[in-house]
């Protein structure tokens, strides 16, 4: 019995490195397969049978000759398969359908007033189900999820108890959709599909660090070979270790320096004998009210913190595409003031949009698939 297990774990292993190779560099002939693989003629052949019956490849024409009879080609059935991608908010939620070539097929929206996770997981399967019965009378179908979570509802990654067909139990929302749609299911923190969305936008191959300076210094890293780095909290890089400590004890790090309280804080300090009612300041108030002397300490002593965390950051880990977003980095320049500091880094402000985001979304949802 775990012999036939080993097998099918082997067959399927394979067809996702044809799948790879076909995304990469199809379309291609079963000899060619063949020789990316390294797999036999025959172990080719079976595979190519069972994805085209699976409708995950098709047949594409014929190929030049090398001498012998032309070839036929293969390449993924992009127009086949779909990955449904979700962008959660409160009060609504987003269904961007993308094919296996991440082209946009069709988008929806569905409006709610309250929901919990159970909820949100009857929502999402029985929309992914509604559209399944669509898509089987043209002989399609969905192969995976990818759901963004907006940046207040990171708690809907925790565990909940969601239900199943057969048992309630303790479980991520991911593992709950997956046991439910038999597909695979990714979801994901918006910070690190940003940072995603722009690898894909770019079309780069070197690391890069995506920044959001808002109420807080938030981050994202993405390696050069397509993966998310989780281990690295910039807000919590020090810069000053004599600068104000933050609520997390460390002291003089990005979050103490760079964040909208943080410079309303430092503006307050230095305009202290021109305001006097502090509890309703903006960093959009106070931005409009002191254009002087004053804006320019603030923003100068931001982008020299932001200096210290890009040099650190390029040397700890190779990265030398930096993308800014947030309401600091818009009001105060960031991208534009700090590339003029550096010859061999690049620094560009965010410009991806929800769309963008969803199909970085998907790309990750699809490498679940073939990889």
């Amino acid at each position: 019995m775990k012999h036939k297990s080993n097998l099918k774990e082997l067959k399927d292993k394979n067809k996702k490195r044809v799948l790879k190779i076909l995304i990469n560099n199809g379309p291609l002939s079963r000899t060619e397969l063949s020789q990316y693989t390294g797999l036999s003629m025959t172990a080719i052949s079976d595979l190519v049978e069972e994805l085209l019956n699976e409708k995950m490849i098709k047949e594409s024409g014929i190929g030049q000759s090398n001498g012998g009879r032309r070839p036929i080609m293969l390449e993924i059935n992009s127009g086949n398969g779909y990955i449904a991608t979700f962008k959660i908010f409160k009060d609504n939620l987003t269904c961007i359908l993308f094919d296996f070539n991440l082209n946009k097929r069709d988008e929806k929206i569905i409006k709610f007033n309250y929901y919990d996770l159970p909820f949100l997981q009857g929502i999402i399967v029985n929309f992914t189900n509604d559209i399944e019965k669509d898509l089987e009378l043209n002989n399609k179908k969905i192969y995976g999820i990818g759901i963004c979570l907006n940046d207040d509802l990171k708690e809907l990654n925790f565990r909940g108890v969601l239900s199943t067909s057969i048992s309630s139990d303790y479980m991520t929302l991911s593992q709950a959709l997956s046991y439910e749609l038999d597909i695979p299911v990714v979801v994901e923190n918006e910070i690190d599909l940003k940072s995603m969305a722009e690898y894909l936008v770019l079309g780069i191959n070197e690391n890069l660090a995506y920044i959001d300076l808002n109420d807080e210094v938030r981050s994202s890293v993405i390696l050069r070979d397509g993966r998310i780095n989780n281990d690295i909290n910039i807000g919590h890089m020090i810069i000053d270790r004599n600068g104000p400590e933050c609520p997390e004890g460390h002291r003089g790090c990005l979050n103490t320096l760079v964040t909208v309280k943080a410079l309303i804080k430092k503006i307050v300090a230095l305009e202290r004998n021109h305001i006097n009612d502090k509890e309703f300041l903006s960093i959009n108030s106070v931005y409009k009210f002191f254009e002087n002397d004053t804006i320019n300490k603030v923003t100068n002593d931001a982008i020299d913190a932001l200096k210290v965390a890009i040099l650190n950051l390029k040397n700890l880990l190779n990265i030398k595409l930096f993308v800014f977003d947030g309401k600091i980095s818009n009001m105060f320049n960031v991208a534009d003031n700090l590339q003029k500091s550096f010859n061999d880094i690049i620094i560009k402000q965010s410009f991806v949009n929800d769309e963008d985001v969803l199909k970085a979304a998907a790309k990750l949802t699809l490498n679940k698939i073939i990889y």
